[in-house]
């Protein structure tokens, strides 16, 4: 082959991977406009939900929620602009300080983002292990507490590079600055066990335990309204007969779908399990706080469909990760960095959507916001309709 032949050969084989490049950064930078639009618009939904709402409002959980949309706004605002620079770019192209502070923005807002995630973790193993107990021990000034200690630890850890231990700055072959895991390894595996391993397999642990809760409770109330259903049945059986010497036996076994119980004897209450026997003597007590294990049952649902959510989008990045681990960050496929990016920053704009889609409140309002409607209080009957529909939070 000559030179000339090969040179073009180059220059060809050049052309198409500067294409290639060209075709994922755009596709890229498209992708995360998409996540910042749908993401901010998402979480401003979900704090004017909030604050219009008097039944999200007074709620505990809510606070929860408004937390987790604070760290996916900012991580929206702060972060993926310069990420979207650096798609294009590829490389760090703007002053060395603007790379160390989003280096610690990102740092310090992964790890708010996963003690978020524990508290929510937290907050529903006390709602369905110790539902007598859950407004004592989850009472708005202790979640708040717990919410600024989540933030105080993550910026104690975060912080550290700018006192010696530990650097910050841009990670060749990535698209965003971070802490420089390769520089100081006793830092990095320092943070990454304090502030990620820990607070993830405690919230995992935590989330299996109130799975488990769920099974068992259910199974325990399914039991117990299926054999008072099958003895009223059969005492309905025996005086309906006692009347009617004509009275025919049933045709076939007795099923569950065809013990016509009453609203006032039998109220089921969430998909999850949370079925309770309702006594029309019960005090208001008694049934407000069978009422309130639904809401929670029902809430555990929601805010599990967003972990859940959080661990689905950030599974790609892991892999880039693992493989920059046991290869070389350089040697990860462009293809896998890029998508494995747009799809952690994406969990910013995911969550809002869990929130309509799952939960009747927040549905409501966000129908309520965007159609312009005026701000309405909440009437005690309508109060007491929701609560039974509602996925309200406690």
């Amino acid at each position: 082959m000559t030179s000339g032949s090969s040179s073009r050969l180059t220059n060809h084989s050049s052309t198409d991977a500067v294409a290639s490049l060209s075709i994922g950064s755009l596709l890229s930078v498209v992708s995360l406009g998409c996540v910042i639009a749908l993401a901010t618009f998402g979480n401003i939904l979900v704090f004017l939900a909030v604050y219009r709402t008097k039944r999200l409002r007074r709620t505990t959980a809510a606070i929860l929620v408004v937390n987790l949309a604070i760290v996916d706004l900012s991580i929206t605002l702060t972060v993926v602009p310069f990420v979207m620079t650096t798609a294009v770019t590829e490389e760090w192209v703007l002053p060395w300080v603007i790379c160390e502070l989003t280096g610690f923005i990102n740092a310090f807002l992964t790890a708010g983002q996963i003690m978020a995630l524990l508290h929510i973790s937290v907050n529903r193993y006390i709602a369905v292990a110790y539902p007598h107990s859950y407004e004592t021990r989850c009472n708005k000034r202790g979640t708040i507490f717990a919410v600024i200690l989540g933030w105080l630890y993550a910026l104690i850890w975060t912080l550290m590079p700018f006192f010696g231990w530990g650097k910050l700055g841009f990670i060749r072959g990535t698209l965003f600055c971070n802490i420089l895991w390769s520089e100081e390894l006793s830092y990095a595996i320092t943070v990454q066990v304090m502030c990620y391993f820990i607070p993830s397999i405690l919230g995992a642990v935590l989330y299996l335990n109130v799975y488990r809760y769920v099974r068992l409770h259910g199974k325990r109330v399914f039991e117990k309204t299926f054999s008072l259903e099958l003895k009223e049945h059969g005492e309905k059986h025996r005086t309906e007969s006692s009347f009617s010497t004509a009275a025919a036996s049933p045709s076939g076994p007795v099923s569950f779908d065809n013990l016509a119980a009453s609203r006032d004897t039998i109220d089921t209450i969430s998909e999850s399990g949370f079925s309770d026997i309702r006594n029309t003597n019960d005090s208001h007590v008694e049934r407000r706080t069978r009422r309130r294990r639904a809401m929670e049952a029902r809430v555990t649902k929601t805010l599990l469909a967003v972990v859940m959510a959080f661990v689905f989008c950030w599974i790609p990045r892991g892999v880039a990760n693992l493989w920059a681990i046991l290869v070389n960050r350089e040697d990860v496929p462009r293809a896998l960095e890029y998508s494995s990016t747009v799809f952690a920053f994406s969990n910013a704009a995911v969550n809002p959507i869990l929130y309509g889609a799952l939960h009747q409140d927040f549905k409501r309002a966000f129908r309520r916001i965007i159609c312009c409607e005026p701000k309405t209080k909440d009437k005690g009957n309508r109060a007491v309709t929701n609560a039974s529909a509602s996925l309200g939070l406690g």
